[in-house]
């Protein structure tokens, strides 16, 4: 995990206004080392960015008229501010220009290895750089990775869980409530070695990056625990961070 950080702006965008093709090229620049596109048919959209902090990802469209979207950029456990833009979907529209990303605007993978762990670049295309990348710090995933972004959430079942939080990551977890229904989740750890918090956020909260939360527990002892009552129906995402002790271990039970 780690400490969010508001240095990451939100991605330029280089994106049409009208198509009347099913996709739409979403091209941009971010200093980001990934770009989520939300909204559509598709979403969510993930694409690596390329060294030279350009992107292009083809994006989804609702079958006719407009679909609102919008652009996040992702580096080293950090969300940016959304960048938000509107694709109308229109058979008497001229094709764009360059209508489909080129295999050309896709990045070059190689394996983060200590020959490249200082030249600031996601080698492997996932989004870490540097001392964040696993391939660098070592630090080996748990079952429930990946998990690091509010995008691919995985759900989780009423059950005890052993898991690590690594450098530069954020857990996340998912929970589908009924109005009334209680989520209860309960953090155990060594707080001599780490210290984490949990927040229980909406969706929207969540993705936007933002500090709002329905539920939250930051005590500095070695336990964190969220019992909070649904008062709405829906998606809400459990996000458990630290402020020092990255790498090493913590058992989350839900109940």
């Amino acid at each position: 995990a780690g400490m969010m950080s508001d240095e990451l702006v939100a991605p330029t965008l280089d994106v049409p206004a009208s198509t009347p093709n099913p996709t739409v090229a979403v091209r941009g620049m971010t200093a980001g080392s990934r770009v989520v596109v939300k909204g559509g048919p598709g979403e969510p959209v993930v694409r690596s960015v390329l060294p030279s902090g350009g992107f292009c990802l083809d994006v989804p469209l609702m079958d006719s008229g407009p679909t609102q979207l919008l652009a996040y950029a992702l580096k080293d456990g950090t969300i940016s501010p959304a960048s938000s833009f509107e694709v109308t979907r229109d058979g008497a529209a001229p094709i764009p220009p360059s209508p489909l990303c080129l295999g050309m605007e896709a990045p070059m993978c190689v394996a983060e290895a200590p020959s490249n762990c200082t030249n600031d670049k996601d080698d492997d295309c996932n989004g870490f750089t540097d001392e964040c990348d696993p391939g660098c710090n070592g630090c080996a995933d748990d079952a429930l990775g990946p998990n690091w972004e509010p995008f691919y959430v995985p759900m989780v079942a009423p059950g005890t869980y052993m898991l690590k939080m690594c450098p530069c990551r954020i857990d996340w977890f998912a929970f589908q409530v009924s109005a009334g229904e209680i989520i209860h989740a309960r953090a155990t750890f060594d707080s001599v070695a780490i210290d984490i918090d949990m927040r229980l956020q909406t969706v929207a909260a969540a993705e936007g990056n933002l500090t709002t939360s329905v539920a939250t527990s930051t005590t500095t002892t070695g336990i964190e625990e969220i019992t909070w009552t649904a008062t709405s129906a829906g998606m809400y995402y459990l996000k458990v961070y630290t402020y020092k002790g990255e790498n090493k271990p913590y058992t989350l039970r839900i109940y």
